[in-house]
Order: structure tokens, then sequence, then C-alpha cells
């Protein structure tokens, strides 16, 4: 029974540190998403010279 609840923990722990990991990845690649989306919107502006051939 103590082996039961000890592999029930041992789950638990592991499936909240992919949960963490998941999350902090998440969070990572939206925020990349989201300034790469800027980053192209500012540059798509008319009368832009900055970028070569525009």
């Amino acid at each position: 029974m103590t082996s039961l609840i000890i592999l029930a923990l041992y789950l638990v722990v592991v499936g909240l540190f992919l949960l963490a990991i998941y999350v902090v990845v998440n969070r990572a690649v939206l925020h990349a998403l989201r300034t790469h989306h800027a980053e192209l919107r500012t540059a798509a502006t008319p009368g832009d010279r900055s970028r070569p051939g525009g």
C-alpha cells in the first residue's frame, strides 16, 4: 500500500514538472511569435528604405 502512495506522489510530481515546462515553453513561444509579428509589421510599412530592395 505504501508503494502505491509513493508511486502516485511520484506521478503527480512528474506531471507537475511537465506542466511547468509546458507553461514556460508555451509562454516563450507565444512571446517570440508576437515579437516576430511586430517586427514583420513594422518592416512592411510603406516608405521603409532601411531594407535592401525596399
